[in-house]
């Protein structure tokens, strides 16, 4: 049988994007339009923030941005006609049935004509309210499951998930299989969205009573989010909801195509493409990497042994493009895993130089060493952090060191950080990625190193000293500090 390319398999296809507005997707679209400009097209649902039109919001929160340049220099003065004729905005929310879809003609013109789905929804707080965490990850996840059963032509049904909803597991290597295979007996059967639902809904009715304040009803509703997700075995709301967004689509594969689920690990900076360094706000490793070039961590959490699991965007798009092309009913070319239940590890911590949390921090500190970001008399020393195994130690460490904590705000923040990444920097897990191994290694067998070089997620080819000081550190400071120097001092 004569294969085609990776690229040439994305002609034509007509594609639904979800949380189109996040970094991931944006990612994702960008590269698409880019290598491939004869997609056919793109619907990406956009919630309606404001007053503005659905294209108004396209433009200012998507292809407006700096990652679409190297695209809008390509075309020139024809980018605005290219990314009408390839893209539809639609204002729409996950959280409801349908989508929140009002147009019946366009959504039957949706259902008709979609191949693709990819659902990159999510809020990834780690602990947001938690009413909203079960509303977009939970429900969010079945909502754009039960939308892409309705559609006609549907070739591929893509989850964007996380590594971390096997933080259940603490230790050993975490499988690229399905919660039901891999979590406990006592959380394998967790039929519980419906009770949590009216949980969430009781606890509403009791803050209205009582007339609390919006302030007062986000801390409540954060904190139960923390208590539920502790009380069944997870670090935060947002592992939590994603697990049961997981098991949600887990409990619906009677489909007549391929679910695939993609769960990358802590997501950074580009790498490489489309130019090195681009990154949308802060990512889970970067409060701690600014906290460092701020003097405000002057302690914290892990050793030799910790690591932290992180991986570039541009890497965890690749793989995304990698697992559609190969999965896709149409395409005939997947090496079969034995069912329609396919999941893939997106990460590096069986990488033969793992991420150690100690390394990366290190670098953090050599950076702002030698490139102070921060002026004016505020500005705090740049601080080698001194690093404690457990959290035992490290809170010894602060009761015998620091006599009055409360005055000493950088100690206080390291506490609060430490114990937000407690769960993370501590975890003695890795997570296995033998089946992106195996992704990778059949896709250039059969597509050539020439596209397996242009959809590169092996994150062996990195070399991260050389990534966090010359390529992720940089890239946070041009692309989110400086615009929000104002604002940093929160950290």
């Amino acid at each position: 049988m004569e294969l085609s390319g990776i690229v040439q398999s994305l002609e034509n296809k007509i594609i639904l994007i979800t949380g189109s507005t996040g970094f991931l997707s944006k990612l994702f679209v960008e590269k698409v339009l880019r290598v491939q400009p004869n997609v056919k097209h793109f619907y990406l649902l956009l919630r309606a923030a404001d007053a503005s039109s659905p294209t108004q919001r396209l433009n200012k929160d998507v292809t407006g941005k700096e990652l679409f340049r190297v695209l809008r220099k390509k075309h020139g003065l024809a980018f605005g006609s290219f990314i009408s004729e390839k893209v539809t905005p639609i204002f729409g929310d996950v959280s409801l049935e349908n989508l929140g879809i009002k147009d019946s003609d366009l959504e039957k013109k949706m259902h008709k004509e979609i191949h693709l789905v990819a659902n990159f929804a999510a809020t990834t707080n780690f602990n947001d309210r938690y009413d909203v965490s079960l509303a977009v990850n939970t429900m969010g996840a079945k909502h754009v499951l039960n939308f892409a059963e309705k559609c006609e032509n549907l070739e591929l049904f893509l989850h964007v998930s996380t590594a971390f909803v096997c933080t259940g597991e603490t230790s050993g290597v975490i499988l690229e299989k399905p919660l039901s295979q891999t979590l406990k007996e006592s959380s394998k059967n967790l039929d519980i969205i419906e009770e949590e639902k009216k949980l969430i809904q009781h606890r509403l009715d009791e803050l209205k009573a009582a007339q609390a304040s919006e302030k007062q009803e986000t801390a409540a509703m954060k904190d139960l989010g923390l208590e539920r997700a502790k009380f069944y075995g997870w670090a935060n709301t947002y592992a939590f909801t994603k697990a049961l967004g997981e098991i949600t689509i887990g409990r619906h594969l009677n489909r007549n195509f391929p679910v695939v689920i993609i769960r990358p690990t802590a997501v950074t900076s580009t790498c490489r493409d489309p130019f090195p360094g681009w990154v949308e706000g802060f990512k889970a490793l970067d409060p701690m990497v600014i906290s460092v070039g701020k003097g405000k961590l002057p302690c914290f959490l892990g050793d030799y042994e910790s690591f932290f699991d992180i991986i570039p965007g541009d890497m965890v798009v690749n793989s995304i493009i990698m697992a559609m092309v190969n999965h896709g009913k149409t395409n005939n070319l997947t090496f079969s895993r034995g069912d329609n239940n396919i999941i893939y590890h997106i990460g590096s911590s069986t990488h033969t130089e793992p991420t150690r949390i100690v390394k990366l921090l290190e670098y953090a500190y050599d950076y702002f060493l030698e490139n102070p970001v921060w002026t004016g008399r505020d500005t705090d020393q740049t601080v080698r952090p001194v690093f404690f195994p457990t959290m035992s130690s490290f809170q010894l460490h602060i009761d015998n060191n620091y006599t009055v904590p409360v005055k000493e705000q950088k100690v206080q923040f390291a506490k609060r950080l430490a114990e937000l990444y407690e769960p993370y920097v501590l975890f003695k897990g890795t997570f296995d990625t033998s089946a992106s191994n195996e992704l990778r290694m059949w896709s250039k067998a059969y597509y050539g190193p020439g596209e397996a070089n242009i959809f590169d997620f092996d994150p062996k080819h990195i070399d991260w000293k050389d990534y966090m000081m010359n390529v992720h550190i940089p890239g946070l400071i041009k692309y989110v500090v400086k615009p929000h120097l104002g604002n940093i001092s929160k950290l």
